[in-house]
């Protein structure tokens, strides 16, 4: 019989740099099962538990705690230890009662400890949207989700969706806006916060632009590199918890 799938592992010097691993005393690490984020930009709830958060500390033993129904990711158990973890996504781990999200950074993704009360708060960026009927709307977001809403719910994409884990009930949608609170997902400048001061809209040869103003300096970037965060304020805490 064929191979059922490709390979299960990865050079450690081919990995994401954000990976955050050594890469010099080992020669493998897991790769990213197929799930919802693409593979380039996410990371292996194995590479994530051990070598990024340093709560395990072999494979063995991360493998036992995934398998034991101890981590949720949005709010549902998963029990494959290669499961893709991107951005925004909550991670709980309830043996010790911690909640982290990934956030946009310099290094890409970075786990920051959030407030119980966040446990089941994500926002999504809408990637895409289409008409089901003459009444209803579908939307598809950053993680692979999908939520269908009536024709009057009418947003632009770009925009954000602060939804409720894991039912994803609609809780609040944040429009991408002049004087809108945004954090930078791509580029040299990811993981900046800043306001937009001005949206270029796209032409022929020219995608859509805005200008942002953060640290006191205006800088044009692609509007496909930012995500809406809030209309003044954060809707969800960017910064950690001690």
């Amino acid at each position: 019989m064929g191979k059922k799938s490709g390979s299960k592992i990865l050079k450690r010097t081919m990995s994401p740099n954000f990976w955050q691993i050594e890469r010099k005393n080992k020669r493998f690490v897991t790769k990213p099962s197929s799930g919802p984020h693409p593979s380039k930009l996410s990371i292996p709830l194995t590479v994530l538990l051990r070598d990024i958060l340093k709560l395990t500390k072999t494979y063995s033993e991360t493998k036992i705690i995934i398998e034991a129904n101890q981590v949720k990711i949005d709010g549902r158990i998963r029990k494959d230890p290669n499961y893709p973890v991107g951005l925004m996504d909550v991670i709980e781990i309830t043996k010790i009662d911690s909640v982290y999200r990934l956030i946009p950074s310099k290094k890409t993704l970075t786990p920051i400890s959030i407030p119980d009360n966040e446990r089941n708060t994500k926002l999504c960026k809408v990637i895409n949207k289409k008409s089901i009927d003459k009444d209803t709307f579908q939307y598809s977001f950053h993680d692979g989700r999908t939520i269908k809403t009536s024709s009057s719910t009418n947003v632009p994409v770009g925009s954000t969706f602060k939804i409720e884990l894991p039912s994803q009930k609609l809780e609040k949608i944040i429009e991408l806006k002049t004087d809108s609170l945004i954090i930078l997902i791509g580029g040299q400048n990811k993981g900046l916060i800043g306001t937009v001061k001005g949206i270029n809209e796209s032409s022929f040869s020219r995608p859509e632009m805005l200008d942002v103003t953060a640290n006191n300096k205006t800088i044009e970037v692609n509007s496909d590199l930012v995500m809406v965060i809030g209309e003044k304020t954060s809707e969800i805490n960017i910064q950690g918890t001690e």
